[in-house]
């Protein structure tokens, strides 16, 4: 029987074998990975040398068939180090940039080397040291092709992915069983992160959602927990993004009321779900995102309503991951769009939709990871609209 350590070694070597065969089909000498405590943009690091950052900014350098060092900023010399020992070169300079620059003279020649987050990581005075330590090696953007190479998930990773999302459902389950009409949303947000840490989660990006007759845009809001009081009439969306044990992400929102719903509430939330429902299905080896996105959109307008031109999202060790789930990019040029769909990818669904006169607007999410000629949805809880009354609790 294979131990728990022994399946992280092995998936450690998978994973350099995958960097190792890139660097020799792209001609490049070595990879540099970039990463700052942004829960988007830290995955990188762990997924080359399984450090989850906790604080500021950390890279890695990796040539080509050995073993990556880690160049981490002079603060993190007293961070913990993950117990899986993955990598034995830890180093602290007094500068990041100088410390790359210290890292790569460990190799006599070398010509071209890709970076792993070069256009939305990477600081400009790391770029300028290195460019002017090495004149003639020439660095280049290697992100697209890293979000190529992550896209499909092992075996060991599908299984942390699974692991966030059991911790998701025990959170909303702790939810249901505490939210109520004169609650505030800072001490549901209590209640949700104590259970995630309790059960084993990492990392929450805890966020509430309601509507907002002040919001000219959609009439609906998100942020951070506050101190707003729930209301009996409002539909409050709950959403919830975790990492488990081995890192992975997995998302969760659902839409919550306590009266009656209004014909318009009632309606968003199907909107919402026959989007989901509908793009779930359509998830398939060899599929586009393109493809998807428009099942989304079938099952939204058919309730009469409108939806944003993307739905969902790859995600991983880091939140948001290629491919994108949509009929065009999103913020980052770089993002794929036409990369089909494979099995083992995870994917999150997440529609916000609005209804046509503007005045009503619905959110969930679900997970789903690509199984062979279907999607599998990752979390027991059923997608719909939840009512609480006289202790119950229904779905529609």
């Amino acid at each position: 029987m294979r131990t728990q350590a022994t399946q992280s070694l092995t998936e450690r070597d998978r994973r350099w074998g995958l960097l190792n065969k890139a660097m020799a089909e792209h001609d490049l000498d070595a990879l540099i990975f970039c990463a700052n405590d942004y829960r988007g943009h830290k995955g990188s690091l762990r997924y080359v040398a399984d450090y989850n950052l906790c604080h500021k900014a950390g890279n890695a350098v990796m040539f080509r068939d050995e073993e990556p060092a880690l160049v981490l900023q002079g603060s993190l010399v007293g961070a913990r180090k993950p117990s899986t020992g993955w990598v034995t070169d830890y180093r602290f300079p007094g500068t990041t940039a100088q410390g790359l620059v210290d890292a790569l003279a460990m190799r006599r020649k070398f010509e071209r080397i890709g970076v792993i987050g070069m256009g939305q990581v990477m600081k400009v005075d790391e770029y300028r040291a290195l460019t002017e330590a090495y004149p003639r090696c020439r660095f280049v953007d290697f992100s697209k092709q890293f979000e190529l190479i992550r896209a499909v998930k092992s075996e060991y990773e599908l299984v942390g992915a699974e692991e966030s999302a059991h911790i998701l459902d025990q959170c909303f389950s702790r939810l249901l069983e505490v939210v109520r009409p004169g609650i505030t949303e800072r001490e549901v947000a209590a209640e949700m992160h104590r259970t995630g840490h309790l059960v084993g989660g990492e990392d929450p990006i805890f966020l509430s959602m309601h509507t907002d007759e002040q919001n000219e845009h959609s009439h609906s809001t998100f942020d951070t927990p506050r101190d707003r009081v729930l209301t009996p009439h409002d539909v409050h969306t709950f959403s919830f993004e975790m990492i488990g044990p081995r890192g992975y992400w997995t998302e969760l929102a659902r839409m919550v009321t306590f009266a009656r719903p209004t014909e318009l509430t009632a309606r968003m939330a199907k909107a919402v779900t026959d989007g989901i429902n509908g793009g779930a299905a359509a998830m398939k080896p060899g599929v586009t995102p393109g493809d998807v996105q428009r099942k989304v959109l079938d099952g939204v307008q058919a309730a009469g309503a409108t939806s944003s031109y993307w739905s969902g999202h790859s995600l991983g060790l880091d939140v948001i991951e290629d491919p994108m789930i949509g009929l065009d990019v999103v913020e980052d040029p770089t993002q794929s769009r036409g990369l089909p769909l494979e099995q083992g990818m995870v994917i999150t669904l997440h529609p916000m939709v609005s209804d046509v006169s503007a005045i009503g607007s619905g959110y969930m999410s679900d997970t789903f990871i690509v199984d062979g000629d279907r999607s599998r949805k990752l979390s027991e809880h059923p997608t719909g609209l939840y009512r609480i009354s006289r202790g119950e609790v229904t779905v529609s």
